[in-house]
Order: structure tokens, then C-alpha cells, then sequence
């Protein structure tokens, strides 16, 4: 989905384009129109997760403190789910080719949802409508998520999980108005994607743009399109917008917590 992120920008567009989820080699639409997309934020009333408590574990190998390994394939046998593992990842596959189901959206189950780090849950239609009205592919002309590391959970049954690790170029159109494009590369942390397919193989969940380590890549460990615009010296004007920060409270908690290690080894 080499448009995914768009999501994450939590405000109200209005501007003629494709949408941003569309991978211009596979074919435009004919006709464009003018497109109104609102994004909500609505982490703040996000359901608890749901603990997976029914999983079999079977260890591997028991790790001498802290854990075990898990024996996968003994794993995905357990869960007796009706698509094979293999088949799972195959369907993840050719999802990602569709961009994650926006040219192809029968790839999604009725209830299906859209899940980013500060965006969503979006329904199907909230996501199709969030999917319109971006020009990012002509902004990026080699806007490419370059995926990877395709595996099925073996804990949660019908998830897989996959990597990506985007690099772009802003040396299309410019952004946001302006007229003439950064030139700037952006190259984004590695960042972890998943489906969850239902049991009949559709997409019921899609999540996105969650960074695995944050001192890769060039946005200051930002992901997602809060990572592109960053990149490209148009950071969004609020916090989650920018690079994180440590707050004076968590700097404040580690001053003492050094000062009380010192004055302990000083006793010791």
C-alpha cells in the first residue's frame, strides 16, 4: 500500500487528485473530482486489545531466562484455522500488490478496519473516502514501501505481519501548495504492517506504520506521512507531527534515577 500513511494526517483536505493509495503503473481512473476528506483522530475512545488466551504455546527451544522460542509450524497446525499458513501469506501478497485492497476493496470483509498509531479504527467507507484526494504519487514519483518478511502469527490466528522500509523522492509537484518540490529523499525507519484475515480469507483489520526502531532512517523516527513531510521540511504543526521528544517529567525521573545510582555505587 504504497500510499498507506496519508491516514495519519488528522485534518480536513479538499483537492482534486487520485488516490493516494493508487500506484500510478497499475492505471489511473478516468475521470477525477473534487474530494473532501475529513481524518479524525479517534485514539482517545480506542477499545482495550483483546488478549489472545486461547493460544497453544509450544516452546521450541526454552531460553535460559526470560522466554522460550516458539516452534512455529507446530504452532500454526494448532490453531486449526481454515487458511493454511502459506495461503495467508499468499493472500497478504497479492493484497500489498492491490494496494492493500484499495483497487480491489471485495479483498475486505464487511467489517473490516483500517488501524494506524495515532489514526483510526476507520471503517471501510472512512478509509476509501481518507484514500481520495492526495496527489502523493505525483509529489513522489518513486514513492516505493519496498516489503518484506511476509509471516503468519502463530499465536493470533488469520494474522500476518510484514515490514517495510519506504524511500521517496519529493522531486514531483510540490506539497501543500507549494509549487515547487524539495528535491529531498526521505527514507523512513523500518516499519511493521499487518493484515488479519477472517475465516473466510478477507481482510478484517489493516494496520500500518508503526516504527521498529527509531534511529533509522532520516525523519528522526517518524513514520508514516508524518515522516514523509518531516522529511521534506514540512513537519505537521502538532506534536505527533515531529520527532519524539522526551518529556521534562521523564528527564526529571531519569536525573534522579542517575544521581541515586551514583550516590549508591559511591556507598558501595
Amino acid at each position: 500500500m504504497k500510499g498507506f500513511s496519508i491516514c495519519f494526517v488528522a485534518l480536513t483536505s479538499a483537492t482534486t487528485g487520485v488516490s493516494a493509495f493508487v500506484n500510478p503503473s497499475l492505471g489511473m481512473p478516468s475521470k477525477l473530482s473534487m474530494t473532501s476528506t475529513r481524518i479524525e483522530s479517534t485514539t482517545e475512545s480506542l477499545p482495550e486489545t483483546t488478549e489472545i488466551s486461547n493460544a497453544v504455546t509450544i516452546a521450541e527451544v526454552k531460553c535460559e531466562a526470560g522466554g522460550s522460542i516458539l516452534d512455529e509450524e507446530a504452532m500454526l497446525a494448532a490453531q486449526k484455522f481454515p487458511v493454511s499458513a502459506d495461503e495467508l501469506i499468499s493472500k497478504a501478497k497479492h493484497a500489498v500488490v492491490k494496494d492493500s485492497g484499495v483497487l480491489e476493496p471485495s479483498l475486505w470483509a464487511d467489517d473490516f478496519e483500517f488501524c494506524a498509531p495515532y489514526v483510526g479504527p476507520l471503517s471501510k467507507e472512512k478509509f476509501l473516502e481518507a484514500a481520495n484526494g492526495f496527489q502523493i504519487y505525483e509529489s513522489f514519483p518513486d514513492f516505493d514501501n519496498r516489503y518484506f518478511n511476509f509471516n503468519a502469527d502463530p499465536i493470533e490466528p488469520g494474522r500476518v505481519w510484514f515490514m517495510t522500509r519506504l524511500h521517496a523522492t519529493n522531486d514531483g509537484k510540490g506539497l501543500f501548495g507549494k509549487k515547487e518540490p524539495s528535491n529531498k529523499t526521505v527514507v523512513l525507519p523500518p516499519q511493521m504492517y499487518s493484515f488479519l484475515f477472517n475465516e473466510k480469507g478477507l481482510i478484517r483489520e489493516l494496520t500500518v506504520g508503526y516504527p521498529v526502531d527509531r534511529r533509522q532512517g532520516n525523519t528522526g523516527g517518524l513514520g508514516g506521512m508524518f515522516g514523509v513531510f518531516y522529511g521534506v521540511g514540512q513537519a505537521l504543526p502538532f506534536p505527533e507531527g515531529k520527532p519524539y521528544q522526551l518529556s521534562r517529567r521523564f528527564r526529571l525521573f531519569n536525573k534522579i534515577g542517575n544521581f541515586v545510582s551514583n550516590l549508591t555505587k559511591k556507598e558501595n
